[in-house]
């Protein structure tokens, strides 16, 4: 099995086709063909079904394509590494960050690294948790920086938790709901409501708010946590967020924690690498540089775990107690 059979194998999953496959890799259709039969043969095992509307992988198929792409990767990043060191460089790290992408202590190490490392180059790709736990098993990314998420743990992955997070409800300053005092979670529900958008997110909150029957006055869904700040800054919406970003807005006063008996949640926030790779001199220094910024956070950031005002002494709960968020 050589790598160009794997990087053809997988032209042909992502286009469907030998003819588009071959041109995408700049060779004939007849010698795509022959590389992918050899692998088929080496295997012992069809790869593709063939039919007149192209070809899609067999079950074995897709098993090889999730492993001929971590190979292809890391036979790219080696490559890249290498030259680097070559040019007198330590290397290039690929970071992915989702639904946290807008904790300014992420934005604080990315910038020292920037800075201060002057031989490594970050690429930081922003996606939705799901797709970016992917990327990472499929070797696309070098490491992740997410909140935990068991039910995407497969046991592949080893998470280093950085970071504890509080997550509180608030609102724009002047919101009418701040003017009603303690507000009962079910009544909240009814007020209209801007949330991350993921999978699951429906039954979080549904749980968070302890409800039955009731209908949850859900209106907006972003997959982009600036788009939902700016969101609640701008219009009487309800919404979700760390006590870390509230800071952020909380010294000039624009979004308030909201008082009510619904409890703060709580989650760790981790940095999360593929388990038994290869892990370079690049990354190993950026992860040291991303856990110093946790240790030291920017000042004004409040330790997570303290309580604003309009906080609820009640104990808090973890996330994945009700279902991931």
């Amino acid at each position: 099995m050589q790598i160009r059979q794997l990087r053809h194998f997988l032209a042909a999953v992502d286009t469907g086709s030998m003819t588009l496959a071959s041109m995408s890799q700049n060779i004939t259709q007849p010698t795509l063909s022959r590389s992918i039969k050899t692998l088929e043969d080496e295997l012992g095992v069809d790869l593709f079904e063939r039919g007149h509307r192209g070809v899609q992988p067999t079950r074995y198929g897709h098993m090889l394509a999730d492993h001929a792409r971590s190979i292809v990767h890391g036979m790219d990043q080696a490559l890249e590494d290498v030259g680097a060191m070559r040019a007198g460089g330590l290397g290039h790290v690929r970071i992915g960050v989702g639904s946290n992408a807008a904790d300014p202590r992420l934005t604080a190490a990315f910038a020292r690294i920037a800075v201060e490392a002057q031989d490594i180059t970050l690429t930081i790709e922003y996606d939705i948790p799901d797709n970016q736990f992917a990327r990472l098993r499929r070797g696309e990314l070098d490491a992740l920086v997410e909140a935990r998420r068991p039910d995407l743990d497969s046991g592949d992955l080893d998470f280093c938790a950085i970071a504890e997070i509080s997550m509180v409800l608030v609102a724009r300053a002047g919101h009418p709901v701040h003017r009603l005092g303690r507000v009962p979670r079910r009544e909240l529900a009814h007020w209209p409501w801007a949330i991350f958008h993921q999978p699951n997110a429906d039954a979080f909150y549904r749980g968070l708010l302890e409800l039955e029957n009731e209908e949850h006055n859900i209106r907006v869904r972003s997959s982009s946590p600036a788009m939902l700040h700016n969101l609640l800054l701008e219009e009487d919406l309800i919404g979700m967020m760390s006590r870390v970003e509230l800071a952020e807005y909380g010294r000039e006063g624009r979004l308030r924690v909201i008082s009510s008996d619904v409890r703060q949640v709580e989650t760790s926030l981790c940095l999360i690498t593929r388990r038994r790779s290869h892990m370079s001199g690049a990354l190993r220094a950026v992860t040291s540089q991303l856990r110093s910024a946790f240790r030291n956070p920017v000042g004004g950031a409040p330790a997570e775990g303290s309580h604003a005002r309009g906080a609820c002494p009640m104990p808090p709960i973890r996330l994945g107690a009700l279902a991931p968020v």
